[in-house]
């Protein structure tokens, strides 16, 4: 009798372990499940990377094609138009669909509300709104509806919700940024262009009120100043508009590079000529190492670029005062400084000088719209290189350019 009573604890005991062992077990295999779903659900950068991991998840816990589906901005549920993948299913109804998203209830085979329907209905919610809505079609309804499976899908659908809200809480943030940089570049580009294109039109309008009003009182060279100052300032109206339809096209992605190889010492030369009226009186000096390269890239656009670095040095340095344009070349990359004797760049600095209506300090007539520089970017990066400032040990400043050589440049004399 003892040995019998004996037996039967140990009967008892061996099958509450092998009970405790199996529970330990789908406990330890459902938080690594858990794990998974969570790890992937974190790491997804928009809806539907989330979507995606969430049907794929799903199918592998469950054994069922599934799919969800979120309403449109009228509150009606639409079928997902992306590519589908071989876990989703491919129907639903949708008006079944509609129900459990209208009552946040669940619907469908295996339930007390609509149970004709072939596929079970999850709404998606949080304590907020309902999000959309989870439809599965089981293979089995009991992986569905044991207490324990239907615990971890619901812990499945809240993570797949917390995960969809924070996307859209990152997207919509990121919308907000955008739409706060547009306001303030609308602005910026408004206060500049009433800022700098005031003064021109002032000059240009008492210089010619005076020409037409003249009753033979201007003398010859009076009424040629008066001329000139009308041409030399609708000259810099027509720098000003023109950076600004650059820097739309280079924004909007409309540029094309005509890159070919050309040496560098006839860019800059090219250049040279083209300001050397507004150069004169400065001592411009060009350093070049001997036998430096070719650059490959679009000449006029680099041009453009040596320009704009050349007239913001005019803009900001004392008249008479030099101004350096170097160049060294590595094996990848020719790199193109302009450096001047200037007051330099104000600590902190460096790098706004390239945003788009940044100015340092406004210039009171001879100021800019704030482009130049940010044009300057746009044309380097375009070309795969990058530019900075920075102060001289000496005094002043230098803006660099590096172009990418990308391949070796011709021989000079041979066919390219």
């Amino acid at each position: 009798m003892a040995m019998l009573t004996v037996g039967v604890l140990i009967s008892n005991l061996t099958a509450n372990m092998r009970s405790q062992a199996k529970v330990a077990g789908h406990r330890e295999r459902r938080a690594t499940v858990l794990y998974a779903m969570s790890r992937d659900m974190t790491a997804g950068q928009s809806e539907d990377e989330i979507v995606r991991s969430a049907v794929h998840h799903l199918y592998s816990e469950f054994g069922s094609r599934n799919v969800i589906l979120f309403p449109d901005v009228n509150g009606r549920i639409m079928y997902p138009t992306g590519r589908a993948i071989p876990e989703s299913l491919q129907a639903a109804d949708r008006s079944v669909a509609q129900w459990v998203m209208d009552h946040n209830e669940l619907a469908g085979q295996g339930t007390h509300t609509l149970p004709g329907a072939e596929a079970v209905y999850f709404p998606l919610s949080n304590k907020e709104a309902t999000l959309g809505v989870l439809v599965l079609l089981p293979v089995n309804l009991r992986r569905v509806f044991l207490p324990e499976q239907q615990k971890l899908l619901e812990t499945f659908l809240g993570q797949i919700a917390q995960a969809i809200i924070r996307v859209r809480l990152t997207e919509q943030a990121r919308k907000a940024q955008v739409e706060m940089e547009a306001e303030r570049l609308r602005n910026s580009l408004l206060s500049s262009i009433s800022h700098d294109l005031r003064t021109p039109l002032a000059t240009i309008v008492g210089s010619a009120s005076a020409l037409v009003e003249d009753d033979n009182a201007l003398k010859p060279e009076d009424k040629l100043e008066l001329s000139r100052a009308i041409y030399d300032e609708g000259l810099r109206m027509s720098s000003l508009v023109n950076n600004i339809l650059d820097m739309a096209r280079l924004d909007a992605g409309a540029v094309e590079l005509n890159k070919q190889w050309y040496p560098l010492e006839e860019i800059i030369g090219t250049v040279l000529t083209r300001l050397q009226k507004r150069l004169a009186g400065r001592r411009v000096t060009v350093k070049l190492p001997p036998g430096i390269p070719m650059i490959y890239a679009d000449a006029m656009m680099v041009e453009q670029v040596l320009i704009n670095l050349l007239e913001n040095v005019l803009r900001y340095t004392p008249e008479h005062s030099t101004v350096e344009i170097l160049a060294k070349a590595s094996a990848s990359t020719v790199e193109i400084s302009v450096a001047d004797q200037g007051p330099g760049i104000p600590a902190g600095c460096e790098s706004k000088l390239f945003e788009k209506f940044y100015r340092v300090r406004h210039e009171a007539a001879q100021s800019g719209v704030g482009l130049g520089l940010a044009i300057c970017r746009a044309i380097i990066v375009a070309h795969g290189g990058s530019i900075r400032a920075q102060n001289r040990p000496t005094g002043g400043a230098e803006f660099s350019f590096m172009i990418p050589q990308g391949h070796t440049p011709p021989v000079l004399g041979q066919e390219q």
